[in-house]
């Protein structure tokens, strides 16, 4: 069948936000045969939240407060279209996976009993089973409970009751960029602008007036794709898009080190259910967060504010310490290690953008479910929520295939 030329009477589709979901909808839009703008604020592309997150390929293993698993679904949705969607413009070797899958420990102060951990995690592992071969994860890995002697190797018995193996893996995010901006580079029909923050979006017509950059510039657009993640809501109220809740906001910092050897004794661990963190390793790379020393500010609005969060030396230097000292609680062999490139690491951090208005401790929170995401649309307007990492990918291409039918494009 020929391609449909795509009717852009009204300019090209602004895409807003180069991480992860926004470039998979600009590509995907550009492969189409339409032209794009995507605006970045930053002076780099791909430079915010997706690239320096934990890249974990979420499964649903740590939503054990969100009893009904619509999280679970969602989040394995996104696992089994991760790699088919990003392998168009990324090599398999390029998707920087773990060799290693993910641990779930049990801190004997959790939110919710070890029993009520397993029956969730079981639960999680039957829901993947049903996706087969299609999901994002460690195909020879099952759900097993850690022995007696893999427990003491790793964790401190006194402070960690159970552990379990799982099948759930990370995807370095920093492996991707070189990749995503060669395609950016190569397809003609996407212009790419950086340190150009969208400050407005308003109706004219059947197309969009975007305001963007210091100078207060306006342009006119055909369609528009808001993934611009923390300042989302902002945009989307310009236009009468309602949130359905109040969101919170949270900056949270992370330790990064490209260090083979430590990588090599970093274990992929998840400390559930309470105000804990992570370990990741991916090739050489080092990702350790613990959650009370890494969370810098929070905030229930509309969004954030938008002036840029700078960490002082001081401030680095704790969260790195707080960080090292906590794990060290708890995997003392392994905080040992982690001590031994206190001051190499970096900290570097990103927004986590989610529906409620409490904190990870109140057993309530809006935080122990990504169920409520995706893409909300008006004509020519795709609003996207991609909740966790994993998710971009989908949505982004969600979003682009809603553009691409409005426009009479064939995908």
């Amino acid at each position: 069948m020929a391609q449909r030329k795509p009717r852009l009477d009204r300019g090209p589709v602004a895409v807003i936000g180069s991480g992860l979901a926004g470039v998979t909808a600009a590509l995907r839009l550009a492969d189409a045969g339409v032209p794009v703008v995507l605006f970045e604020r930053n002076a780099a592309l791909f430079s915010g939240a997706s690239a320096v997150c934990e890249g974990k390929i979420h499964l649903g293993y740590t939503y054990a407060l969100d009893p009904s698993h619509a999280t679970t679904k969602r989040l394995l949705s996104g696992a089994a279209s991760f790699r088919r969607i990003l392998t168009r413009w990324i090599p398999e070797t390029g998707l920087g996976l773990s060799e290693q899958p993910f641990l779930y420990a049990c801190p004997r102060d959790s939110m919710i009993s070890e029993d009520r951990i397993a029956l969730h995690l079981g639960q999680v592992q039957e829901h993947a089973d049903s996706w087969g071969d299609a999901l994002m994860s460690k195909p020879d890995s099952r759900l097993r409970r850690l022995g007696d002697s893999e427990m003491d190797d790793l964790f401190d018995t006194r402070e960690i009751s159970a552990a379990w193996e799982t099948n759930e893996i990370a995807s370095h995010p920093a492996t991707k960029r070189p990749f995503l901006i060669a395609a950016l580079g190569a397809q003609p029909l996407v212009e790419t602008r950086t340190e150009a923050e969208v400050t407005g979006i308003a109706r004219d017509g059947d197309g969009f007036v975007v305001t963007w950059g210091p100078e207060h510039l306006r342009e006119t657009f055909g369609a528009v794709v808001n993934a611009s993640w923390e300042q989302r809501l902002r945009l989307d109220e310009g236009l009468g898009l309602k949130p359905p809740r109040r969101a919170v906001h949270r900056f949270k910092c992370g330790l990064h080190l490209q260090n083979k050897e430590l990588a090599d004794r970093t274990p992929n661990v998840t400390f559930v259910i309470g105000e804990y963190g992570d370990t990741v390793a991916c090739g050489e790379r080092v990702y350790v967060s613990w959650y009370p020393a890494g969370l810098v500010k929070s905030e229930v609005a509309l969004a954030p504010d938008p002036r840029p969060v700078t960490l002082s030396p001081a401030t680095a230097r704790r969260i790195t310490d707080d960080s090292i000292a906590a794990l060290a609680r708890y995997m003392p062999g392994y905080g040992a290690a982690l001590a031994k490139h206190a001051r190499d690491f970096q900290v570097k951090g990103g927004y986590i953008s989610a529906w409620g208005t409490s904190g990870i401790t109140d057993p309530e929170s809006g935080l122990h479910s990504r169920a409520e995401i995706g893409v909300t649309s008006l004509p020519r307007y795709h609003s996207v929520n991609t909740g966790k990492y994993v998710m971009a990918p989908e949505y982004g291409e969600m979003a682009a295939l809603r553009v691409l039918a409005e426009l009479g494009a064939c995908a």
